[in-house]
């Protein structure tokens, strides 16, 4: 077998760990940057599974490319189906005990593997959880994580982990940059919800995941690197990305409600959505990316602010965590001063550009 383009042969055993990466539509040289980046990992006892899910570029023929001359690479094409599909395919056929979760325009530190997965069977854990950054075209980000290194979340702490996955400044949310026990996720029958489209389904995963957790880790190291692509859907005004948000909080709103964890999940639920509201205003209606006049940015955002969920939310949700900034937009959206969110979004959108 071949490690790698361009690689020695080399004999490696059973996987430790399945990495699934879903395949769409993504750039040829940041895919090539994140398959490269997996298998050059130092844990050689990896299976790589790419999902292309009906992309209609060069994608697939990419992926198919690399197992030529990888046999740990395990090509999967598929009708488009989206991201959470796309992932559930690749959890199904996945033949490691454990499982990682990598988006295809996004990279991992070569030792990703090896440090999480020696973690997790040292500590007998459940969940490893790692830091990450955020890589701009021109310089980069680390995430800020409250959580701390060295210790063994076990037992009720494990539903305290879960009420902070509600907490934005948090940043433990994403399916990624995490390793899973895949018994886990069979046992309780967790997958990702594909009536679910891109926007918080990571969030609704995890919120299920952590229901049933018994014990996590974490490393502090950012070995994940989560690119961010300003011409994305969530960086920019899309209607069909905002609606898939909204569906994604009422299913979420259905979880927190039925959870055992209720009294403690619903107030951060309420918060979190706040942030939904403001990011949906300044980098989505009144962006410049929204081509449309201002009196349509207007009316079809009075439209979204009327949606039961997001309503109850403006109205009930507490705003302790909330940056000056946030507050302020905040303020403007309770007090439908539109000219002055049209004005923050175009700030905001300069600001993005030049990063």
């Amino acid at each position: 077998m071949r490690a790698g383009p361009g690689n020695a042969s080399i004999d490696v055993g059973e996987p430790c760990v399945s990495i699934i990466v879903p395949v769409y539509k993504v750039p040829e040289e940041l895919l090539r940057r994140c398959i490269e980046s997996i298998l050059c990992q130092t844990l050689r006892e990896i299976e790589i599974i790419l999902v292309d899910d009906g992309s209609p570029d060069q994608c697939g023929s990419i992926c198919d490319e690399y197992a030529r001359t990888d046999s740990r690479i395990v090509p999967i094409h598929k009708e488009n189906g989206g991201l959470s599909a796309a992932r559930n395919t690749g959890q199904r056929v996945a033949k490691a005990p454990w499982i990682m979760f990598v988006d295809d325009d996004d990279w991992i530190e070569s030792d990703m593997c090896e440090r999480l997965h020696e973690t997790a069977t040292r500590d007998r854990v459940q969940l490893v959880m790692c830091g990450a950054s955020k890589d701009y075209s021109n310089n980069r980000e680390i995430y800020r994580f409250n959580l701390e290194e060295g210790k063994i979340y076990s037992g009720d702490e494990c539903k305290e982990l879960q009420v902070r996955l509600l907490k934005f400044e948090e940043n433990i949310a994403d399916a990624w940059a995490k390793l899973i026990d895949k018994s886990v996720l069979d046992e309780h029958g967790i997958e990702h919800d594909e009536s679910l489209g891109t926007g918080a389904e990571g969030l609704e995963f995890n919120l299920r995941l952590f229901d049933c957790l018994q014990s996590a880790a974490f490393i502090k190291k950012p070995f994940y690197h989560y690119f961010y692509n300003n011409k994305s859907s969530s960086a920019s005004h899309d209607e069909a990305h905002h609606r898939n948000v909204v569906s994604s909080f009422e299913k979420i709103k259905t979880l927190v409600e039925a959870s055992n964890n209720s009294k403690q999940l619903l107030p951060w639920f309420r918060n979190r959505l706040l942030y939904v509201v403001i990011t949906t205003a300044i980098s989505g209606f009144f962006s410049p990316d929204n081509p449309a006049p201002y009196a349509t940015k207007k009316l079809e955002y009075s439209r979204y602010l009327a949606i039961p969920i997001i309503d109850e939310a403006l109205v009930n949700a507490g705003t302790a965590s909330l940056s000056k900034q946030r507050k302020t937009i905040l303020f403007l959206v309770h007090h439908r001063m539109f000219w002055a969110l049209d004005l923050a979004g175009r700030i905001r959108y300069w600001q993005k550009q030049h990063r």
